[in-house]
């Protein structure tokens, strides 16, 4: 009797489950190739790279995660996607303190080539966030400081990229991004420039 009693009150959350993932099926896209029917698309990067701050030939490394989604611009433009994303970057600086970076961003995708097999894109975007420096940065006692104290720091980046279909609406992206990323309120901020080689997924 209380192996019945037990097992009763998990029968509607199980309808419940399977009424929901119907629903979230209904609405996620299974459309690919050229993508003219496609709405929301979901995915994440991880990324590596390597750079020098400007004009200051300091050698780092960066590594990061980005989830995102992307829209459609407009439905009648099959070419333009916007797409938003969270950031998390981290800075392995030669001879410095490291740095993190927390933040979001947007990115406007031009995409002249669509086929059945994938496409291919042109990025360029920028966004906000939240930096772990709290005090400036130097390379050395004249140089101006690579990053500011205001744990504020916007970043501009720009690149390109293909995806690749592996399934009905699912494809793997590769693409090459150049970063750009300084403390907007303090004026003497050099900032810090990588190139990274992002891979990823969207589903």
């Amino acid at each position: 009797m209380k192996k019945n009693s037990m097992r009763g009150p998990y029968k509607p959350y199980l309808l419940s489950t399977i009424i929901l993932f119907a629903i979230i099926g209904s609405i996620v896209s299974y459309s690919y190739g050229e993508e003219e029917e496609r709405k929301a698309q979901w995915g994440f990067s991880i990324f590596g790279g390597t750079g020098d701050a400007v004009l200051s030939k300091i050698s780092m490394k960066a590594y990061g995660l980005i989830p995102r989604v992307t829209l459609p611009l407009r439905k009648d433009w099959k070419m333009w996607d916007v797409e938003f994303e969270g950031n998390f970057f981290y800075y392995d600086i030669h001879k410095m303190p490291d740095l993190y970076f927390l933040g979001v961003s947007n990115n406007i995708l031009f995409k002249p080539i669509q086929k059945r097999w994938g496409s291919l894109f042109l990025l360029v975007g920028g966004g906000l966030g939240y930096d772990s420096a709290g005090k400036r940065l130097y390379r050395g006692d004249s140089d101006p400081p690579l990053m500011g104290d205001q744990h504020f720091a916007g970043f501009g980046q720009g690149g390109a990229g293909m995806f690749f279909n592996i399934g009905r609406g699912t494809a793997l992206r590769v693409e090459y991004r150049f970063y750009h990323i300084s403390e907007p309120f303090d004026t003497r901020d050099r900032g810090l420039n990588t190139h990274t080689v992002l891979f990823g997924i969207s589903f």
